[in-house]
């Protein structure tokens, strides 16, 4: 409450020294302002992004205090604010070399955004010296080091950050990663651990410690740490989510499931988790039970897109097809740029009898993905089958000279040439399909086995094996 009224005080002032501020800018007649004020009204107009009042206040900034370093450094932060590091350099430059932490601290960040990484530690290290538990100056070693791949003195930073007692999601994640990075991960449990032995009732190290293992794909240790996090903090859910993570991993799924639904009692699930339990239900095979949770999902979220592709999946596999129809073009709508669901789309098109909309999505696909082979099969053989030989051979030649590696392909343009009578061209990309991939041939003659019949094919054959 108390605080409350602080910040409506201070909102206030603000509000007050703005007020003072236009008045003397529609009057055209310079009032005092301290230079506390000045910097004030300038970081309002930052966070409100209006450049012409903050150009404003600098010219009111330099005709009362001409001489400040202070509003050299404050013009230099304005710059960086708005990424012109480059700029903010060459102010700083005009500015003598001091220990003052403000201009050290502007002149590191300013390196840091031109990229001389080792000169902005070098002043970053100066200003922890100052500042031994800063938790900005320590965060930001931490970027410093990771940038120029030294991910040890980058993992120093981060323990120093962890052993503030200050909980931080980022640090922890980012700690973990930066150890894995550098192929250390035994560090980071050596550390955690240390970390529990001093604070044993520490939910979220038994949490993060579980997640180092989850990592490492040590999943029984794993569920082991997420227990331990649950039996202090009962509430905790995202230590059931975890803990059902790892069961699944090892093949519990029905562990997995009524871990996730332990949490129903704490908070009310979330889309998120539905999806997740139905996941797992169709991992037993249990469709039908896997189908209600992807529902629950969409009852929470409507624009879950993944709910919808996969109960599309499921419907299509249940011989549903026009129930998948529907349920693929809800996904689309959400996302209509996602590759899968452009593909499923086309497929079951394909199985209706729409030809039109299944080419038309194929070749979204492959606009979107042209190096996607499976989809350049399908759609020539959509074509072909439906007595469109010409136009998949055309799409197989453009399929082919995107994916000049793809022997699949090359081998699926020669049988298609050779039905068309192209007798020349079909054993040249033949024999590139051969020097790609010999052995594949097989399988293309078990699609095509009337094709091993030609003579001309055959000579190639044993040519080619010489």
């Amino acid at each position: 409450m108390f605080e409350d009224g602080l910040n409506s005080q201070e909102e206030s002032k603000i509000n007050h020294l703005i007020n003072r501020f236009n008045e003397m800018l529609e009057s055209s007649q310079y009032s005092y302002f301290d230079s506390h004020e000045i910097e004030k009204i300038i970081d309002y107009y930052i966070q409100n992004v209006n450049k012409a009042k903050i150009r404003d206040a600098f010219y009111l900034y330099e005709k009362l205090y001409p001489f400040s370093s202070q509003l050299k450094i404050k013009k230099a932060q304005t710059l960086l604010y708005f990424d012109k590091a480059s700029d903010a350099y060459e102010i700083m430059k005009e500015l003598p070399t001091v220990n003052n932490e403000e201009y050290l601290y502007t002149l590191a960040t300013i390196y840091s955004k031109l990229d001389k990484n080792k000169k902005a530690i070098t002043i970053f290290e100066k200003l922890l010296n100052l500042n031994n538990n800063s938790e900005e100056i320590l965060s930001n070693l931490a970027n410093e080091y990771q940038k120029i791949d030294d991910y040890s003195k980058s993992a120093d930073m981060i323990e120093r950050l962890l052993l503030l007692n200050k909980y931080n999601e980022i640090n922890w994640y980012s700690y973990i990663i930066t150890c894995e990075i550098s192929k250390n991960s035994k560090r980071s449990l050596s550390f955690i651990k240390n970390y529990i032995k001093s604070k044993p009732y520490d939910h979220e190290a038994w949490f993060y410690l579980g997640i180092i293992y989850q990592r490492m794909d040590n999943h029984l240790n794993a569920i082991e740490s997420f227990e331990y996090s649950i039996c202090i903090k009962e509430d905790y859910i995202t230590a059931y989510t975890n803990k059902a993570e790892s069961l699944s991993e090892l093949g519990y799924y029905q562990k997995a499931i009524d871990c996730c639904k332990e949490t129903f009692q704490y908070e009310d699930p979330d889309a998120i988790l539905y999806f997740d339990i139905g996941e797992l239900y169709e991992k037993m095979d249990n469709l039908n039970k896997a189908k209600s949770y992807f529902y629950k999902c969409i009852r929470k979220d409507e624009h879950f897109a993944e709910a919808w592709y996969t109960l599309a999946l499921i419907l299509d596999l249940q011989d549903l097809t026009l129930e998948a129809s529907y349920h693929i073009k809800k996904a689309i709508e959400i996302n209509s740029s996602n590759v899968d669901y452009l593909f499923t789309y086309a497929q079951i098109n394909e199985k209706i009898g729409f030809i039109k909309e299944a080419e038309i999505a194929y070749r979204k696909v492959l606009e979107i993905d042209e190096l996607d082979s499976e989809s350049w099969l399908n759609y020539s053989h959509l074509l072909h089958k439906n007595e469109s030989t010409t136009e998949a051979i055309e799409v197989l030649k453009k399929g082919v000279k995107l994916n000049p590696k793809n022997a699949e392909l090359s081998y699926r343009l020669s049988a298609y040439l050779f039905q068309s009578g192209n007798e020349n061209q079909a054993l040249s990309i033949f024999e590139k399909a051969l020097s790609i991939d010999y052995d594949l041939h097989e399988e293309f003659f078990q699609h095509f086995p009337s094709i091993k019949e030609n003579k001309n094919l055959l000579h190639l054959l044993i040519e080619y094996k010489k």
